[in-house]
């Protein structure tokens, strides 16, 4: 990176702190932070604050406690998440946590440990996050999160969701809209990430004013403690996106209608060169500045995934949308995604360098910023002279399924700042549609951002099972040195798990689950039984760790999912050879798999159906509001939308409860519709959508929670599945 570029990004972060309003008392926060994370420990800590113009940290022995020298409340965390790694070999995920074995004296620093930032920027988060996994979280879950990102080092977080009810409310207030107008506008909860991003308004809700109101509240909680540790949240901008209505209120205006999204009617853009656009940006900014204080960053993209743009000056609007940004923030920067034809060139010829910062939303897999020319999103100019950020982008609708490019991560970043075309690279981060899941990736991420050069994936994964589990183990280090080179390194574009059959409508043929997934396993499926044989091997010295037996579920889930696969296969060619007998045993163990699997994963939260729905059902303020949390939950991760569309299932989930209640019950109806016609009784397709449908629409709860003893259950499986699916693999 050239100097001027890191002098800019140094100046505008520390201008960013300063506009806040505050002095953070980072040693305070970093102490804080530790107390909640190792209870009992904090006095064990020193954390000095030493200025510097590169983020760092450093470790060392102080008398008898451990001192994590640092310029800045993230970076003294990522100091203490380095320390609880390599020295007392604990970690903390979604996914688990390995806290349990620290030891009452904590271990001694030998020498000290200094390491700096390879980049002044970490980002994280996706708009897709906070509707695929955030929707419905109170304040515990994102003191967690927002942890979680501190030990990370990430610096510039995605904040731009949570606020935007009361402050589109406030702004239209302002411009004459009734209270019934502005609801109608406003989306439900699991629904606002696209709303902001211009495909859909309304959908979903309408939400109350003690929603909007706890909504607000808890942004405030964020950003308070964002900025006490020294995080720059990126806050929504006002880019052109209005009510479809703003035309009957303002006919005079350029306001342009942008067609559909997916079936939606997007809403309406405000063309940036009408003089309206001037006047409703300040008023916006104003109340967004009035509810949550000063922000440097601002994030929104026009024509995000289409939009109409004839009749405008793009390069003229890019120019006012960042201007309207600067009169409430002088330094502003518009912080774009770079996805798929985003940002258009035009776009970005409007701003000049130093205005903009282009997130490459998929650059270990998709990359645009010009050095990749195979990459599905390759642009021959790249960012052009704008500054951008190397992102990964693991997952999409938060679908499980292991996932990866950990050859991308490990040296992705590194390539890209030393080609022509990456020099203007300033930052490292992730950018997921969904979390809660493969914690190894975000893990690799963003310890990119603490290098400067690459890594070597198995010395990296013998550390990682080392603090992930507690202690050294090969038996799981090869484990994990064989999904490194499997299913953790996609070597197509697919851009998120392959899909599970369990999960898919019920075909003779399967391509995909999801409109723009991907089914069809490009690895060796008896590898990673090779793996899952392998770790479970060493079950009973980590029985009791919850680490290893989230990771052990989670492959053995990855295991039944992919064998379904085969089954299925064996069972169609059954049916087209019309053996009766065949279809009969090969379909009913496909349905015993789904049971198994299903009884599996309502062990573990982070698998439990019940865990979400729970989630969307306290966020409701009234028994109403409450219902119709619960259905937009349940929608989103199913049917998406209230018809048969596209959408459906792009979101789904290997959940328990999810299994037994619709995906079985879909794969039964397909089964019984198969031997209806193989008897030469009249049948009828299943109604897929109509069971979706049912489910969404059903009172079932869910209020019991996960239950059962993971391990023993594995066992169980292990024992009745172990042999049946090599003999399988072997005959193919």
């Amino acid at each position: 990176m050239t100097k001027h570029i890191t002098i800019f990004l140094w100046a505008a972060l520390l201008l960013g702190l300063l506009s806040c309003g505050q002095n953070p008392d980072y040693e305070r926060s970093a102490q804080q932070l530790a107390g909640r994370l190792v209870p009992g420990h904090e006095k064990d800590f020193i954390f000095p604050l030493v200025p510097a113009e590169n983020d760092y940290f450093e470790l060392k022995q102080h008398g008898d406690q451990i001192e994590i020298q640092g310029n800045n409340g993230v970076s003294m965390a990522r100091g203490l998440n380095h320390y609880l790694r390599h020295y007392c070999h604990a970690s903390v995920s979604w996914c688990g946590n390995n806290l349990s074995g620290i030891p009452d004296t904590l271990p001694r620093i030998a020498s000290p440990l200094r390491i700096e930032a390879s980049q002044p920027f970490r980002y994280y988060l996706n708009y897709c996050t906070y509707s695929y996994s955030m929707a419905f979280w109170g304040w515990e879950e994102w003191e967690q999160e927002i942890d979680r990102m501190a030990l990370q080092g990430i610096n510039l977080p995605l904040m731009a969701v949570n606020s935007q009810y009361a402050v589109w409310q406030n702004t239209l207030k302002r411009l004459g809209y009734t209270d019934d107008e502005i609801f109608a506008f406003l989306p439900g909860a699991g629904y606002e990430a696209w709303w902001l991003m211009g495909n859909l308004e309304g959908f979903g809700g309408p939400v109350s004013q003690a929603f909007i109101d706890r909504q607000t509240d808890l942004q405030k909680k964020m950003l308070r403690r964002m900025r006490e540790l020294g995080m720059q949240p990126v806050f929504q901008g006002f880019y052109g996106m209005v009510p479809n209505s703003l035309k009957e209120k303002f006919p005079q205006a350029h306001i342009l209608e942008q067609g559909e999204w997916c079936t939606y009617q997007r809403p309406a853009f405000l063309d940036p060169n009408d003089p309206l656009f001037d006047s409703i940006a300040d008023i916006y900014y104003d109340e967004q500045k009035r509810l949550f204080g000063d922000a440097l960053y601002f994030a929104g993209d026009p024509f995000h995934e289409g939009g109409q743009t004839e009749g405008i000056d793009v390069k003229a609007a890019a120019t006012k949308i960042l201007q309207a940004m600067r009169r409430i923030s002088p330094k502003a920067v518009w912080i774009l995604q770079g996805w798929q034809h985003n940002p258009m060139p035009s776009l970005m010829e409007g701003l000049k360098q130093g205005d903009a910062i282009i997130l490459d939303l998929m650059a270990c897999e998709r990359p645009q910023w010009g050095g990749i020319p195979s990459s599905m999103f390759y642009k021959p100019e790249g960012h052009m002279y704008h500054n951008w950020i190397w992102c990964a982008l693991p997952n999409f609708g938060g679908k499980t399924g292991l996932h990866g490019k950990m050859s991308s991560y490990a040296s992705g970043p590194v390539f890209a700042k030393h080609h022509p075309l990456g020099k203007n690279l300033c930052g490292i981060g992730a950018a997921p549609e969904g979390i809660g899941t493969i914690p190894v990736v975000y893990d690799m991420v963003y310890d990119m951002a603490w290098r400067n050069d690459s890594l070597n994936v198995t010395d990296w994964l013998q550390e990682y099972t080392h603090y992930r589990y507690g202690e050294a183990d090969s038996a799981c280090n090869r484990a994990w040195e064989i999904l490194a080179r499997t299913i953790y390194e996609c070597h197509n574009e697919a851009g998120g798990p392959v899909e599970s059959y369990i999960c898919a409508r019920p075909a003779d043929t399967i391509k995909h689950v999801s409109a723009w997934g991907n089914a069809e396993i490009f690895y060796d499926p008896d590898q990673v039984v090779t793996a899952w044989e392998t770790m479970y091997a060493s079950r009973n010295k980590f029985r009791n760790s919850d680490t290893y037996r989230y990771d052990l579920v989670d492959l053995t889930r990855q295991v039944l999912s992919d064998y379904l696969k085969a089954l299925h296969r064996q069972a169609v060619a059954a049916f087209q050879h019309h053996d009766a007998p065949r279809f009969t045993r090969l379909s009913a163990r496909i349905l015993d798999i789904i049971r198994d699997d299903d009884r599996l994963l309502s062990t573990r939260k982070e698998f439990y159906v019940g865990t979400w729905i729970g989630e969307a059902e306290k966020a409701g303020t009234n028994p109403q509001e409450k219902a119709q949390f619960v259905a937009n939950a349940k929608r989103q991760i199913t049917t998406w939308t209230d018809y048969d569309s596209s959408l459906h299932d792009y979101a789904h989930k290997e959940w328990g409860g999810l299994m037994r209640d619709l995906y079985l019950p879909r794969w039964e109806a397909w089964v019984n519709y198969k031997l209806a016609l193989l008897k030469g009784e009249p049948a009828r397709e299943p109604d897929y959508f109509g069971l979706e449908k049912a489910w969404v629409t059903s009172d079932k709860t869910y209020d019991e929670g996960p239950s059962g003893d993971s391990v023993a259950i594995i066992e169980e499986l292990y024992k009745q599945y172990i042999g049946e699916i090599r003999q399988t693999y072997k005959n193919i």
